[in-house]
């Protein structure tokens, strides 16, 4: 098949308008090209690497940590918002139910999905810290043991790409250079550092923030905490939530200003309630409410979004933030930080055709999944 006419995102990160060829699972050319009969015409329309999501709960009424989570579900609706690969999050679940949600993730990599893949496991936690656990369960939050690491790293058969971790928590230092050491990204979240405590966690790995400015120890002028560590260190990526809930659009440019735009993953931590209407759902025996397109426990701590990445590419462009831009912190960017940027996250001859095809209005028009549509806009 030949792509025709697109204003393609190349992987120097400049808009050309040419063509792209793909045969089986991935992209064979990039330039002007003939074509008689396969092509689709894809004049006026933006070309980009598919999204990648490495922090993400669920979606369309299904979460990861369900008793029985129909995954597929989630899958194929993250295509239709130009979702080609994900990292599925898990929270702080009791240990043992973490455990089988780390064998069902990975059962379902080894099946294959319906529409989006799965890359890996996030595992947002349990060595978090309980006074910024967020919507977290308390009593599920624990201290890392050697036992418990080892179990975590060995239900995730390879698998496990990302973990939060509270650095200032007892035994977090030997949990981070465990899980580093195995080539595990470390993510600093659910945090109470003070700053030299974030900067020890950057010594002992780390070299993440989990969804940056939320659940963490607010900045202050004298003692900066765990943001001034983050938003200073150029060995930590920060993640960025940006549904304009999590982050008002200022803090946004804040990050984006500070942090530069290879230093940053657009992520959604999105869960049931993304791309279907809910008033309440249950997690881990807690009931979260949506209100106004706001998912929040009772007590008004806000609980995951019900936006997925592509609202979070609509926002961005809303404010001024070059689609190029965008493009990097939504595909390469997660793309390195979960290890496959080698396969996916750019436009490139020889890597897997993970594309998202975007209108002028930024709607998705195609979603290609190794080569294959997953997604096609009705007309």
């Amino acid at each position: 098949m030949i792509l025709k006419n697109g204003i393609v995102l190349t992987d120097n990160f400049k808009f050309n308008k040419t063509d792209i060829e793909i045969k089986g699972l991935q992209i064979t050319g990039i330039g002007d090209m003939n074509a008689d009969t396969d092509f689709l015409d894809l004049t006026n329309m933006y070309v980009l690497p598919g999204f990648i999501d490495t922090h993400m709960h669920g979606a369309y009424g299904v979460r990861f940590s369900d008793p029985v989570p129909d995954i597929n579900k989630i899958t194929r609706f993250e295509a239709t918002r130009g979702v080609t690969t994900i990292a599925a999050t898990t929270s702080s679940s009791e240990f043992s139910d973490l455990l089988r949600q780390f064998d069902c993730i990975v059962a379902a990599m080894e099946k294959g999905t319906d529409g989006a893949k799965i890359a890996g496991i996030h595992a947002e936690g349990p060595f978090l810290n309980c006074k910024f656990k967020g919507a977290m369960t308390e009593k599920n939050i624990i201290t890392p043991t050697a036992e418990k690491i080892e179990q975590l790293y060995s239900h995730g058969k390879g698998n496990l790409k990302i973990i939060s971790i509270a650095p200032e928590i007892e035994n977090a230092d030997e949990a981070i250079k465990y899980f580093v050491t195995r080539g595990i990204v470390v993510s600093m979240g659910h945090t109470n550092a003070t700053f030299d405590e974030a900067k020890n966690g950057v010594c002992c790995g780390a070299t993440q923030s989990t969804h940056t400015f939320n659940a963490m120890r607010p900045y202050n002028h004298r003692e900066l905490g765990v943001l001034g560590c983050v938003l200073t260190n150029p060995k930590v990526k920060c993640e960025m939530i940006c549904d304009f809930v999590h982050l008002h659009p200022t803090t946004i440019k804040l990050i984006y200003n500070i942090k530069g735009v290879d230093q940053i993953n657009m992520i959604s931590d999105s869960g049931h309630s993304a791309g279907i209407e809910l008033t309440k759902f249950m997690v881990d025996g807690i009931m979260r409410y949506v209100k106004d397109g706001v998912v929040r426990l009772a007590d008004g701590t806000i609980a995951g979004s019900t936006k997925t990445l592509l609202e979070g590419v609509q926002n961005l462009a809303s404010i001024g933030i070059p689609l190029e831009d965008i493009s990097k912190m939504i595909s390469l960017n997660p793309a390195k930080s979960i290890g496959i940027d080698n396969q996916t996250g750019t436009i490139t001859k020889g890597k897997q055709a993970d594309l998202v095809v975007l209108n002028k209005e930024l709607e998705v028009v195609y979603t290609f999944v190794d080569g294959m549509i997953a997604y096609k806009k009705k007309k």
